[in-house]
């Protein structure tokens, strides 16, 4: 049987505590032999420490812009703070929570964004998967931080949706959950279930789809262009909007 990768961003408030049935679901899935990936943003924590810090936020175009000084305290509110709670949060329900630090410049590599415009943001411009999959062989579940590296071995801040769909693509992944504090792409105050790639430019001409789920959904469509079987937008693990072919 070929191994199935399933890939989950957890963003948002779900970060700061997982429920009881996020974590009874990943356990069904490790114990079910699932190789379980998790990528995970953190921008509440970066924001709380740069208030801190007396630092202002910043975003254009929806992307936080950031300097290089920033990057030592994104890098402390993303490992010390949010990877941290959910590493504990997992070893605690029993799973083999494993933080990706050391390993991170060579997993993932990165370029400038735009470095004119967004400073230091980066974009994936590969993922090394023998680093993931060695660690996936040791029964661990790996907690990736949304960083990568250029190749002069800068750190750079890289959106954790789109991080996720590049390691979902590169694994051939059988999922790709992108949990957020919405519950899924809505229509009439109702979840829509399920949507083929079809739909989803109606659906943004017919003004269904709108704001910031309009990239989110774009990502979801490449992703599955790509070879990802699905990928689920919503607030848990198993309900949302699922978009296949």
């Amino acid at each position: 049987m070929p191994t199935e990768y399933i890939v989950i961003k957890i963003g948002g408030v779900a970060s700061k505590q997982l429920t009881p049935e996020i974590l009874t679901k990943l356990s069904e899935w490790q114990r079910a032999s699932q190789k379980i990936i998790i990528v995970h943003g953190g921008g509440f924590a970066i924001n709380q420490l740069m208030e801190e810090h007396d630092i202002p936020i910043h975003k254009v175009n929806g992307l936080r812009v950031t300097s290089q000084s920033d990057m030592g305290l994104i890098k402390e509110a993303l490992v010390d703070m949010v990877g941290k709670n959910l590493a504990g949060q997992l070893r605690q329900a029993g799973l083999p929570a494993y933080q990706v630090i050391d390993e991170l410049p060579d997993l993932v590599h990165a370029d400038f964004l735009d470095q004119e415009t967004y400073g230091f943001v980066g974009e994936v411009s590969h993922i090394t998967n023998q680093t993931l999959v060695a660690l996936l062989d040791q029964g661990k579940i790996p907690l990736i931080p949304s960083f990568g590296y250029s190749e002069q071995g800068d750190l750079l801040n890289i959106n954790a949706d789109y991080l996720a769909r590049a390691v979902a693509i590169s694994l051939g992944a059988k999922k790709l959950i992108l949990m957020t504090d919405v519950k899924g792409v809505l229509e009439n105050r109702q979840v829509l279930e399920h949507l083929n790639l079809v739909d989803v430019q109606k659906k943004i001409d017919s003004g269904v789809i709108t704001g910031g789920m309009i990239p989110k959904i774009q990502s979801a469509v490449q992703t599955v262009e790509s070879g990802v079987e699905q990928v689920i937008i919503g607030d848990n693990l198993t309900d949302g909007t699922i978009i296949k072919e």
